[in-house]
């Protein structure tokens, strides 16, 4: 298929990757990274694609930021060696999967309660691995972690002590209230809230003699609006590889930088200001991450349309005014939540103008258990 087929001879929806704006997309953040004094462990959630996975350690990715433990078994199985798994080991299978892994790579895995971190040291000494943790934050987005500061930094300090195969290597926090702000302003202080909170326990911490070697943040909106800090020692952002229209809406960036896109063809035109499309729920995701989103997606190249509903399969999209665009056309549609819309396709084609350059697969996107040594049939290696 690739360099040979015609994008409108493609069976839609599908997904499309502009492969120009994602290369630049990463070489930009590996350079934010270095200017920050930062190192970069990008979320590979929003791509699970090892080939994707693969351009970001050419730009000096230290390692990847994983969601689930089906995603870290399929970038071992690749050879990423060096992975933070955000989901605490909760559940045997979960700890003898972990613990399986961290016998082939470096793994850290975050947690924020101390019976889920004596459950892994268990685990880890009947499996004869070691493993590091980081010890996560809720810097205000409500989600994992413990409130910043002196007590957690207690909490830590006592379960450092009873552990012998679980080492404390540091501090993580998410700034994900990023997504709830209303204007610039709003995400300066989410990457604010997020300095704080590592600074703060960090700073009680070494007042109880212990030192995190690791101090982690990550969004990608907070990654464009934090400073050059020394509390801070890594960033994880994830949809900084393709934006979305999530990120114009906030003003992260402007929508030349969406780099995902599903392909979908208008099937009717029941009225001069309404078209359908082929690209529903199931193909571009129905979510609306913050308040400023005018819809589900943006369409390239039509900023005067919108799409105010998706059903499964179809996409209702409306304008401003009438419009001529025939049913039969191809239109791309930047999804509000770029991580998600992914999730759905099995695979991604990469393109240059209307050419289709590569294949990718989403590789990582179930959760199913991968054979630890098996070579998976997408493998890039």
């Amino acid at each position: 298929m690739v360099g040979t087929v015609d994008l409108h001879e493609i069976v839609t929806p599908v997904l499309l990757v502009d492969r120009p704006r994602l290369l630049k997309n990463i070489e930009d953040m590996a350079e934010r990274a270095r200017r920050l004094g930062v190192v970069l462990r990008p979320h590979a959630k929003t791509h699970k694609s090892p080939a994707i996975a693969a351009l970001q350690r050419e730009q000096g990715a230290v390692g990847l930021t994983v969601a689930t433990v089906a995603e870290a078994e399929a970038f071992a199985a690749e050879g990423i060696d060096d992975l933070v798994l955000t989901t605490p080991p909760v559940g045997e299978w979960r700890l003898d999967r972990v613990v399986a892994l961290a016998r082939r790579v470096r793994l850290r895995v975050t947690v924020d309660d101390v019976d889920v971190l004596a459950a892994l040291d268990r685990a880890c000494r009947r499996g004869g691995a070691d493993i590091g943790y980081l010890w996560e934050l809720d810097s205000g987005v409500g989600r994992f972690g413990t409130p910043p500061g002196a007590a957690t930094a207690e909490l830590i300090a006592g379960a450092a002590d009873r552990t012998s195969n679980a080492s404390f290597d540091g501090l993580l926090t998410f700034g994900g209230h990023s997504y709830a702000a209303t204007d610039w302003q709003g995400i300066v202080a989410a990457a604010r809230d997020e300095r704080e909170a590592i600074a703060q326990t960090a700073t009680a911490l070494r007042e109880r003699g212990i030192e995190p070697r690791l101090t982690s943040v990550g969004s990608t909106p907070t990654a464009h609006a934090m400073e050059r800090d020394d509390a801070i020692t890594e960033i994880r952002p994830g949809n900084y590889v393709f934006y979305d229209a999530t990120q114009v809406a906030l003003g992260v960036v402007p929508v030349e930088r969406c780099a995902l896109s599903v392909l979908a063809t208008v099937t009717s035109r029941p009225a001069p200001d309404r078209l359908i499309l082929d690209s529903g729920s199931k193909a571009l995701a129905a979510e609306r991450l913050t308040v400023l989103s005018s819809g589900f997606g943006l369409i390239e190249g039509h900023p005067e349309l919108r799409v105010e509903r998706l059903y499964e399969e179809q996409a209702i999209v409306h304008g401003d005014e009438p419009c001529d665009i025939p049913v039969g056309a191809r239109l791309r549609v930047i999804p509000n939540h770029a991580c998600a819309a992914a999730n759905l396709h099995s695979r991604m084609l990469a393109v240059e103008e209307e050419a289709v350059v590569e294949e990718w697969s989403v590789a990582a996107r179930e959760w199913r258990e991968i054979e630890a040594e098996r070579r998976p049939a997408w493998s890039t290696r």
